[in-house]
C-alpha cells in the first residue's frame, strides 16, 4: 500500500538526482561546461584544490539523499526520522525557493536547461509541500482523536 504518492515521487526523483550527481563524477568537467558553470568551478578548484568541485558535487548529491530519505520516512516506508515535520516542510520550502530563484534569473532570456532544473525544483517542492500537508495533517486529526 503506497503511504503518499506525492512524497513517493519526490523520493523517487531525488534519489534520482543522487545518483545522477554521483555518475557526473565521471565527466565532471563536461558537466560543469553543459550548464554554465566551468568557470566558476575552475575558480574553486585553483583556490580550494582540485579536488573541491568533485567533494562539491558528493555534498550535493548527499543532500538530494537527505530529501528522498526523508520524504520515505514520512511515507513510514523506513523508520520515523527526526524533526520530520520541520524536514519535509524545509525542503519543500528550498526547492521552492530554488524554482523562484530560478525564474528570477530566468527574466530576460533562459535556455531549456535552465528551465528544465527550475521547473524541476518547482515540482519538486510543491510534491514535498503537498505531501506534507496530507502526511501530517492526518497525523494532526488522527492525535486529536
Amino acid at each position: 500500500m503506497i503511504k503518499n504518492k506525492m512524497l513517493l515521487i519526490g523520493a523517487t526523483i531525488n534519489f534520482l538526482l543522487f545518483i545522477g550527481h554521483l555518475l557526473c563524477l565521471a565527466c565532471l568537467n563536461t558537466m560543469f561546461e553543459i550548464y554554465g558553470i566551468a568557470d566558476l568551478m575552475n575558480h574553486y578548484a585553483d583556490t580550494y584544490g582540485k579536488s573541491f568541485p568533485y567533494i562539491l558535487t558528493v555534498i550535493i548529491a548527499l543532500c538530494f539523499l537527505a530529501c528522498a530519505i526523508y520524504a520515505l520516512s514520512a511515507c513510514k516506508i523506513i523508520r520515523r526520522l527526526p524533526l520530520i515535520r520541520l524536514g519535509i516542510f524545509l525542503i519543500a520550502g528550498v526547492f521552492i525557493l530554488r524554482a523562484f530563484w530560478g525564474i528570477s534569473m530566468m527574466m530576460n532570456g533562459f535556455t531549456y536547461l535552465e528551465l528544465s532544473s527550475t521547473s524541476a525544483s518547482m515540482i519538486i517542492g510543491l510534491l514535498y509541500l503537498v505531501g506534507g500537508i496530507k502526511v501530517f495533517g492526518k497525523y494532526k486529526n488522527k492525535k486529536r482523536s
